[in-house]
């Protein structure tokens, strides 16, 4: 299942000489990093997932806390402002656990994207859809520990899912909270390489 929420595809011409932003987003194990890593491999963008800044910033600071936060959000923020105005990059491939019903949350991917659009790049949301069973059978897969050392312990893994469901919003139920082009796939019905395709034709990537 796949259905683009807002834009029209006059919104998704863009000036190839600058760097876009596509942020994929949802749930653990939704196929964020599957997905991405086969999308970039299509178009050329560089794919930075989000344990590329939440690990180390995690090995100081442990997983949650006010200095985990502030670490994670400074290196993404100063790797994007670089990224964004690299004329050698096509474009970046985030992925992001996006809480929704956290303002701060919402407030950091606003920050994240600010640099690419200054630089006049575009951005465009892909929102990813899993049920909660689907994504706790997910983990302990080959390709999800070796992009992600610290899913190895798969019954913590699987534990923090089960938390992260009851606690957060992860999906939007259709309504975008910020104003940029968004695509909804539903990966229970599509392979990563199918998924990765149709984000590529239908942003024009």
């Amino acid at each position: 299942m796949f259905y683009v929420i807002e834009g029209t595809m006059s919104l998704f011409r863009h000036n190839c000489a600058v760097p876009n932003f596509v942020v994929l987003f949802g749930p653990p194990a939704s196929g964020k990093a599957a997905i991405g890593h086969e999308l970039a491999r299509i178009t050329g963008y560089r794919f930075f997932h989000n344990h590329l800044t939440a690990d180390p910033a995690a090995a100081l600071f442990g997983w949650s806390g006010k200095r985990f936060s502030r670490a994670v959000d400074s290196m993404r923020e100063m790797l994007f402002d670089e990224a964004a105005s690299d004329p050698t990059i096509p474009g970046v491939i985030f992925t992001y656990l996006w809480a929704l019903d956290l303002p701060e949350d919402t407030a950091a991917i606003q920050r994240f994207a600010d640099p690419f659009n200054r630089s006049g790049g575009k951005v465009f949301f892909v929102e990813l859809l899993a049920r909660l069973n689907t994504r706790i059978a997910r983990e302990g897969t080959a390709f999800r520990i070796g992009l992600k050392p610290s899913q190895r312990d798969v019954e913590a893994a699987r534990a923090r899912q089960i938390e992260a469901d009851a606690l957060y919003r992860m999906n939007t139920g259709g309504v975008l909270p910020l104003g940029y082009p968004h695509l909804v796939v539903d990966t229970e019905s599509i392979s990563p390489p199918g998924a990765a395709l149709r984000i590529k034709d239908t942003f024009a990537l």
